[in-house]
């Protein structure tokens, strides 16, 4: 398959597992009871964002190429995310923020690992990314909107399955993440 079709694919997915949930995820609080809370589940996404892309980017320059510390970042996010929903329909409200902080802390390094093995997979190709990148990042604010859309067609706003559906898109990235160019 065509790399640029490849990462466009990757970026459709890394946002979508994103829209799942942060546009509606307000509306969810509300529903269980927790309207105050809303303020902290969305600041946590800002908190995490600025220690975690540092530390992953460092395991990925060291240890792990980004491609795959971008799949196992997914399939943690995801899992977590799963925990997520699990806590809210078992009415488990402490636990909800805590699961959901983890999950985001996996979850917004791999914004900058996924531009990390576009750039590379292009640079690696002799294409310049100046030129090629932005198409394929377009992608991404579709995937973003597709699964935002989604969850409101099937009446996932109000409750925890919005979780479960970007958790579903995260472990489909992690599987993924395998054809993806080394980095």
């Amino acid at each position: 398959m065509n790399l640029k079709v490849r990462l466009a694919a990757m970026n459709f997915l890394e946002f979508a597992a994103w829209g799942a949930y942060l546009t509606s995820m307000g509306t969810y609080l509300v529903t269980i009871g927790m309207a105050t809370q809303i303020g902290w589940f969305y600041a946590i996404q800002g908190i995490v964002s600025i220690f975690m892309p540092a530390l992953m980017g460092i395991v990925a320059d060291r240890w792990i190429p980004a491609q795959r510390l971008l799949g196992y970042c997914h399939l943690l996010a995801g899992l977590l995310m799963l925990a997520t929903a699990y806590a809210g329909q078992q009415g488990l409200h402490d636990l909800l923020f805590p699961i959901y902080a983890l999950s985001v802390a996996f979850y917004m390094p791999t914004l900058a690992l996924s531009n990390s093995v576009a750039y590379n997979g292009l640079t690696q190709a002799g294409m310049d990314t100046v030129k090629h990148f932005p198409p394929i990042r377009v992608f991404g604010t579709i995937g973003f909107i597709c699964t935002m859309w989604l969850v409101d067609v099937l009446g996932f706003q109000a409750n925890q399955n919005q979780f479960v559906a970007s958790a579903a898109v995260s472990l489909l990235l992690f599987l993924y993440t395998f054809t993806l160019p080394h980095c």
